[in-house]
């Protein structure tokens, strides 16, 4: 009986030895040579995109801020010279200086001109004089279809106060729907249409 416990101790010793040869034998096959760690490595991590998504506000602008800029100071300048002169302004002068700030289409050519027949007669009888400030309100529609360097458009609700000086002075205040359009290069007065007259202001005897 001692003999056979003998036996089976010492089989079980060597089971045992083998076990721990075949688990050294393991770990010295791995990549590094050594024990994994349970620890996880970065590698082991999920990788998490933490870039900034794109806010909705900086989806690009119909037309970038300074152009719209640009768009904007020829619109006032466009409303200053029609309502300036006086009664010795040459026609001829006046009129290309004020076209030249248009987009050059016969309908701007035509809305864009000196007062005539009995309304000039008066204004050159009483030796008068016009001056005229411009205000933008707000912009109505925007557009970028750019198409062999035009296409770019804005339109604005803006208004002019005219201040006539002729028997008496009045002032009046005028609102347009105005159009600029992006054409070769410079932004033109492509469009001009009435949107309502106010009040005349106080007059002064002249």
């Amino acid at each position: 009986m001692d003999q056979r416990r003998a036996i089976i101790i010492a089989a079980a010793l060597i089971a045992l030895a083998s076990l721990t040869g075949l688990a050294i034998a393991f770990g010295r096959s791995s990549p590094q040579g050594e024990k994994k760690s349970a620890v996880p490595t970065s590698s082991d991590l999920p990788v998490v995109n933490d870039t900034p998504q794109r806010p909705l506000d900086s989806v690009p602008a119909v037309i970038e801020p300074e152009e719209l800029t640009k768009a904007h100071e020829a619109m006032r300048e466009y409303l200053t010279v029609l309502g300036t002169y006086t009664y010795q302004t040459e026609r001829a002068a006046w009129s290309a200086k004020a076209r030249a700030l248009t987009d050059g289409s016969s309908n701007m050519k035509d809305l864009t001109s000196l007062p005539t027949g009995r309304t000039w007669a008066v204004c050159e009888q009483t030796r008068c004089s016009s001056t005229a400030t411009a205000e933008l309100t707000r912009d109505t529609v925007m557009s970028n279809a750019p198409v062999e360097g035009s296409g770019r458009s804005v339109t604005t609700l803006a208004s002019t106060t005219v201040t006539l000086h002729e028997r008496q002075k009045t002032t009046q205040k005028t609102a347009f729907q105005l159009t600029a359009t992006y054409t070769q290069g410079e932004w033109k007065i492509s469009g001009l249409q009435l949107a309502g007259v106010g009040d005349a202001g106080t007059s002064e005897a002249g």
